[in-house]
């Protein structure tokens, strides 16, 4: 064979010899980079909120989600689920806002709520428990019927009538509101006031000063407090009074306070 001829096919050889190993590690820098993108897509949450509007009524409330991925790709979903006692009381399927999964579902007052997030992608699914009773977030999200349980009350223990006006000289009254938020914040008693009632009709008001929120979310207090605009009363007629308190929420609380009977130009304190 021609050494030149021999020479040449020796760099040909070589040259394609070269290629099908630049080729070679191209595809196997790919394969890499492509086995380390889908070793980050893990099903699974890095993080999540849950919140709660209270309705109008002291009947339930609305529960709303806020959960980020560990990672997310495209053709991942995600359904919020609640369940009651084994059933499921609510779900929603979620929205990607570009960097959370949200959702919100309504949910009626009862105790024992679980919350869940169930992820899923063409081969797998997995159902991340976000709030359960063996692992609180909220543990009003999870009883909402006792946390939403509120009232007020007042005992009277002392009074006295004189020149025309009405003083109560000794009381102690409770305010509850709800201990589920409402948006975010503690749901507050804004206004708190004694009405003197007379016929059906509203005759003199107290406006109450209210103390700072006790420890387990109530307001407890002692009442003094006087009414002036007493009417003209005949023997056996009565005077009502009763105690109304506003939530930051819209929702009005109210209790009997007691009642007064008329004699001899006087008023004696009613009994039970």
């Amino acid at each position: 064979m021609n050494r030149k001829y021999l020479f040449a096919v020796i760099a040909v050889l070589t040259a394609c010899a070269l290629l099908f190993g630049a080729c070679g590690r191209d595809d196997a820098e790919a394969d890499s980079t492509a086995s380390q993108s889908a070793g980050t897509q893990e099903l699974g949450l890095a993080d999540w909120t849950l919140t709660s509007t209270t309705w109008s009524s002291p009947n339930g409330a609305s529960v709303h989600l806020s959960a980020t991925p560990l990672s997310y790709w495209e053709g991942q979903n995600a359904v919020f689920v609640v369940r009651l006692e084994g059933d499921v009381a609510a779900q929603a399927v979620c929205d990607w806002d570009g960097s959370a999964y949200t959702a919100s579902v309504d949910l009626n007052g009862a105790d024992g709520y679980c919350y869940y997030v169930v992820l899923a992608s063409q081969d797998e699914q997995l159902e991340v428990p976000v709030n359960t009773p063996s692992d609180p977030y909220d543990v009003t999200l999870i009883d909402i019927a006792s946390s939403l349980e509120s009232y007020c009350d007042i005992i009277i223990n002392g009074s006295e009538y004189s020149g025309g006006t009405l003083r109560i000289t000794d009381s102690t009254l409770r305010i509850q509101p709800p201990l589920l938020k409402n948006g975010g914040e503690s749901i507050t008693c804004t206004k708190a006031y004694l009405t003197l009632m007379f016929n059906g009709e509203e005759v003199d008001r107290a406006e109450l000063q209210l103390p700072e929120l006790t420890e387990d979310g109530g307001y407890s207090l002692e009442v003094e407090a006087q009414f002036s605009k007493i009417p003209e009363m005949e023997d056996d007629q009565q005077l009502t009074m009763e105690l109304f308190a506003e939530l930051s929420n819209g929702q009005i609380l109210s209790a009997p306070a007691g009642t007064w009977v008329s004699h001899d130009g006087g008023l004696l304190m009613g009994v039970g």
